[in-house]
């Protein structure tokens, strides 16, 4: 009796944390549109060449984090099934 109590915290408490990193996420992407927006509309406006360099690097390596994100998202309602 008392295993299955404990399984049943271990589940809450692992829905709670879901649910939680699920809002990071959210808010993590919602910053990142931002900061990807600000780059592309910085294209062909900047005046160093390191400036230059940040914005071609961000728009290479932006589609790969929004990737990821969007990998996580899934792993997370994978793991919402699970617990269900």
């Amino acid at each position: 009796m008392l295993i299955l109590q404990d399984f049943k915290n271990a589940v809450k408490l692992l829905e709670v944390k879901s649910g939680k990193q699920r809002i990071r996420l959210e808010t993590a992407r919602a910053e990142l549109v931002k900061i990807n927006t600000c780059g592309t509309q910085m294209d062909g406006n900047t005046s160093h060449n390191e400036e230059e360099e940040f914005i071609d690097a961000l728009g290479d390596e932006m589609p790969e984090v929004f990737k990821n994100i969007d990998g996580n998202f899934d792993k997370l309602d994978n793991i919402d099934l699970m617990l269900e």
